[in-house]
């Protein structure tokens, strides 16, 4: 990379150089650099936070939703001069300038200003459209992730950044109860921060039970405050596993609400907790603040003080397994990392208004429902269950909501309870952590016009690998990895097609906690347990589980196709398939639905018609009132299948 004062030199010739502006930018600098008589171009929200240092200047305000706008921007670059454009959150008038250039030739070169000496890079390559889009957003990402110093990541601290920069005032959270702006969120933190450092002195971490709330905002950042660990807990888990996480992750207390726990009759938990740990209920450890800690707290907040040395982690638990429950640590590095690279790939900013009923005990409703929004100045309500299928879809409309998260599950469920009007403003329709069923996608796309995204990942990778965007959208698949994110596939046998995905990035777990036997380090290639394949331009389809697939004489068979076909073959998608030990073929598979009086006929035709083979046929079908759900809201196979084995039918 060069430095920005050889830029007057180098914008002697037609080209454009981006500026993506970000909290670490130095405007002024960049501006420095650049000629007087060279055009600007910049979209709203620079100009209304730069205009001081753009006044005299030639300057233009671009937007992709208004393509006259670019009128002086083209007129420039035919009349072979350089263009300076600096944006800020604004990925779609970056992909039309990025466009632009590839159909005329015209270089690109990325201006970094996160750096002590903001530099230039190297002219992005324009031999193929689809390359020049990936090197945009790898530039996106670098200049998000950019920082000042090389100090390493404290999500507190980086709130207090944003709170600076998008304005503190600003209305950032809500929910049932209310709202905060970023200053109330911040005083608050500083001042129950405070107070934690006293009463978690030498305390490494502290279980968390509450619900979606501002109030569990201001607990997490406290705790980021204080230097300590949060450890996430999945409160629909049951009290076995949620004792057992506590074990895992050798707590000493668990911080809860006296409301949550009489509104979510979770009395059972709170005892069987008690017996075992300390449980602290947040109502009465707000009273005890004392006038001290207030004023400490009060102190700190004025001088924006910087978040204690600590581990900066947090822990969340995997759900679905046969054993134990594995704690996941995540560094505060890999959840902003895993922030900017989604950041870097969808078009949102702060003009949008966020939905978010996803736990946060979920690794999706945490990263992208809660942490996104709030480092990124994007005003979230947090909404405390997914399973008001009514309430959900009528509170977007009264919110005017433009992006909603859940689960495929979940949206079928708003899907249907919602009006169009309802889900009018929405821009966006994300689901993660189970497959997107096609009906489902179907339904949404005749009922609102809306094209459901989804995300692929895991609660190991902070948790988006992969994300179908609408300029990265291929049917069938969850999209392309994100930036910053290496793969490779491992071969299996009795698969023919790709392999079990192994990934490596700056969002990677840091390591496991078992059960028994404390920290296990990650180190190389994360083992997704995925069996997918990437076609030639990037696009990963999800093949299925290397768990789910049932191995019949020899032979793997994947249980998700199994399901998509009974899907077809039923015009439904309440079904599920199992495996059962088969004496003679090892395993046999079984179908379980909810849908009473069917045959298997319907079954056969579908796999025949497809040209699957017979092994895609299920030896039996079973009928159960309902599915057992996990707290994400996808099917609890495991449950499911105990169930199966203790009927014995």
């Amino acid at each position: 990379m060069k430095a920005l004062s050889d830029l007057s030199f180098r914008m002697e010739r037609c080209a454009i150089y981006l500026l993506n502006v970000t909290i670490y930018t130095d405007v002024r600098r960049a501006l420095e650099a650049v000629p007087n008589d060279a055009l600007v171009c910049v979209n709203e929200m620079v100009q209304a936070r730069y205009g001081g240092l753009l006044r005299g200047r030639k300057t233009v305000c671009i937007r992709a939703a208004k393509p006259r706008s670019f009128a002086p921007f083209i007129r420039h670059l035919q009349n072979g001069k350089p263009v300076f454009v600096a944006l800020d959150t604004d990925q779609a008038t970056f992909q039309a300038v990025a466009s632009y250039a590839f159909r005329r030739g015209i270089p690109i070169v990325p201006v970094y200003g996160h750096t002590q000496r903001t530099s230039m890079g190297d002219a992005l390559p324009l031999t193929d459209g689809r390359k020049t889009l990936d090197e945009l957003q790898r530039f996106l990402l670098m200049s998000y992730l950019g920082r000042q110093d090389d100090s390493q990541v404290n999500l507190f601290d980086e709130l207090v950044r944003s709170a600076k920069y998008y304005g503190e005032n600003r209305v950032i959270c809500k929910d049932i109860g209310g709202k905060a702006t970023y200053r109330e969120i911040l005083l608050n933190s500083y001042v129950l921060g405070t107070m934690f450092r006293r009463m978690f002195a030498g305390t490494e971490r502290v279980g968390l039970l509450l619900p979606n709330s501002i109030g569990q905002v201001v607990v997490l950042f406290a705790l980021f405050y204080a230097g300590i660990t949060p450890v996430m807990l999945n409160y629909s888990s049951g009290i076995q596993t949620i004792l057992d996480a506590c074990e895992t992750a050798a707590l000493r207390t668990v911080l809860t609400s006296r409301e949550f726990i009489q509104k979510g009759q979770l009395q059972d938990v709170e005892a069987a907790l008690s017996v075992r740990f300390s449980v602290r209920e947040m109502e009465d450890v707000r009273k005890n603040i004392s006038m001290f800690e207030k004023v400490q707290g009060l102190l700190a907040f004025k001088r924006r003080a910087r978040a204690k040395h600590g581990l900066r982690e947090m822990v969340l638990f995997t759900s679905g397994s046969e054993y134990k429950p594995r704690g996941v640590v995540l560094s505060h590095d890999n959840i902003y990392a895993n922030v900017q690279q989604t950041r870097s790939v969808i078009d949102f900013g702060t003009q949008d208004r966020m939905l978010n009923a996803m736990p946060m005990f979920h690794s999706f409703g945490l990263t992208a429902g809660a942490l996104l929004p709030l480092l990124a100045g994007i005003q979230t309500y947090l909404y405390p269950s997914p399973l008001h299928y009514k309430r959900i879809p009528e509170l977007a409309g009264e919110e005017q909501s433009t992006i909603l998260f859940g689960t495929s599950s979940f949206l079928e469920k708003y899907g249907q309870n919602a009006t169009s009007e309802q889900f009018a403003s929405l821009r966006y329709a994300v689901v993660g952590a189970e497959r997107l069923k096609p009906e489902v996608e179907r339904a949404w796309l005749k009922k609102f016009g809306l094209q459901i995204m989804q995300g692929y990942g895991a609660t190991e990778t902070s948790p988006i690998l992969c994300l179908d965007t609408p300029i990265n959208h291929r049917q069938g698949t969850v999209g392309r990895l994100l930036p910053g994110i290496a793969y490779r596939l491992h071969a299996v046998e009795g698969i023919p097609e790709g392999g079990v995905l192994h990934v490596q990035g700056p969002n990677v777990m840091k390591g496991y906690l078992l059960h028994g036997q404390g920290y296990v380090e990650q180190s190389g290639w994360y083992d997704t347990g995925d069996v997918v394949t990437i076609d030639e331009d990037g696009f990963v389809t999800i093949i299925g589980r290397l768990k789910r697939f049932a191995k019949i004489a020899g032979e793997m068979v994947s249980l998700n196709l199994v399901e998509q076909l009974a899907a077809r073959a039923y015009d439904s998608p309440d079904f599920a398939a199992i495996t059962v030990p088969d004496e003679v073929r090892g395993e046999r598979i079984l179908l379980v639905t909810t849908v009473a009086g069917l045959t298997l006929a319907p079954m056969r035709k579908v796999v025949d018609e497809s040209g699957y083979s017979r092994m895609h046929v299920p030896s039996e079908l079973r009928t159960i009132e309902e599915f057992p759900l996990l707290g994400s809201g996808k099917t609890d196979y495991v449950s499911l299948r105990s169930l199966i084995l203790a009927d014995g039918k």
